[in-house]
């Protein structure tokens, strides 16, 4: 009997969420109106209900004229309820503007951009996602105001919000307006940095020391200087002084002394994700060092560089692989 139930709970949910898709589609932008806004007594607003009805009924069976003012007086209220509930919410702009980048095991954040509509303040609007402490927020008149959700990051790659509820129980406490959100914007996670082993013998260019892989070659000309007294006369530009007659110095760029290629299949053992979290390590590690370095997974090559550009092209190639 319980799996009966529970199947049809979940044949329910599933129904509920697929036409709540159709009439909400994702997007990044949203205005509430009363096409995405839905509205529904809550418990007490159930026993309110109740209550009218009871009174109502003891109006008709003794024909007592201040028991109907009553009954009228609190139905009007009730009325006025629903108005200023969905007043609370119709209008508001909400925007998710940014999805941020992390790693496996840390917060994903999500920020969004909230601005209510002229002559309108809204009050204590909900924020609710599944599995996390829900928020409040109020927003003046005219107000742009920011938001911040987040979610644990359990996996690598691309991160959904999921369904975001809002929700108001403004003024009294007796309705509930309410809608659910879903954005196509994603966050993008990386693979969790974890050291590994792998074989360097076909990654490296050159030999490798503490600071990294020191490569065979000639140091490249830059440019000349003026002569100090104290320089090397190996390091003389004899061409110049024989046209100009003064002393010049040559100047040298060394050819990088950190070159060296990441190859997924280097290393020794692991799964793809742990290699990935092997790659991701190096990765982290060579950056810090400010070392070149170029990355190759199947299907991907990344072309040696440095610098934070180079570093983040690299960690989105693991995210997505």
């Amino acid at each position: 009997m319980e799996l009966i139930i529970q199947g049809l709970k979940n044949w329910w949910s599933s129904k509920f969420y697929q036409w709540v898709s159709r009439r909400i589609p994702p997007s990044n932008t949203t205005l509430l109106t009363q096409k995405n806004v839905f509205i529904f007594p809550t418990k007490e607003g159930g026993l309110f209900s109740l209550l009218l009805l009871l009174l109502l009924l003891t109006a008709i069976n003794y024909q007592n004229s201040l028991v109907y003012v009553f009954t009228f007086l609190l139905g009007s209220l009730f009325v006025f309820s629903i108005i200023f509930c969905f007043k609370n919410m119709s209008g508001l702009s909400v925007s998710l503007v940014n999805a941020n980048e992390c790693f496996v095991g840390e917060e994903a954040e999500f920020s969004f951009s909230l601005k209510s509509k002229e002559n309108q303040d809204i009050e204590s609007l909900r924020f609710i996602l599944a599995n996390e402490p829900e928020k409040i927020l109020d927003i003046a008149d005219s107000e742009i105001a920011s938001l911040n959700l987040s979610i644990h990051a359990l996996k690598r790659g691309r991160l959904n919000l999921g369904r975001l509820r809002l929700e108001t129980v403004y003024p009294l406490g007796l309705i509930r307006a309410w809608t659910w959100l879903e954005f196509i914007k994603e966050a993008l996670v990386y693979p969790e940095p974890i050291k590994g082993e792998r074989s360097l013998s076909a990654s490296i260019q050159g030999e490798e020391d503490q600071e990294g892989v020191v490569v065979k070659g000639e140091d490249e000309l830059s440019g000349v200087r003026d002569y100090v007294q104290g320089d090397s006369f190996n390091r003389i530009a004899w061409k110049h002084y024989a046209s100009k007659g003064e002393l010049y110095v040559k100047e040298f760029d060394a050819v990088s002394s950190s070159t060296q290629w990441l190859r997924y299949y280097d290393y020794l053992t692991g799964d793809k994700e742990l290699r990935l979290s092997h790659l991701c390590f190096d990765i982290l590690e060579y950056s810090q060092k400010g070392l070149q370095f170029g990355l190759d997974l199947p299907g991907v090559t990344i072309e040696p560089a440095q610098g934070e550009a180079h570093k983040q092209m690299c960690l989105r190639a693991l995210a997505v692989a």
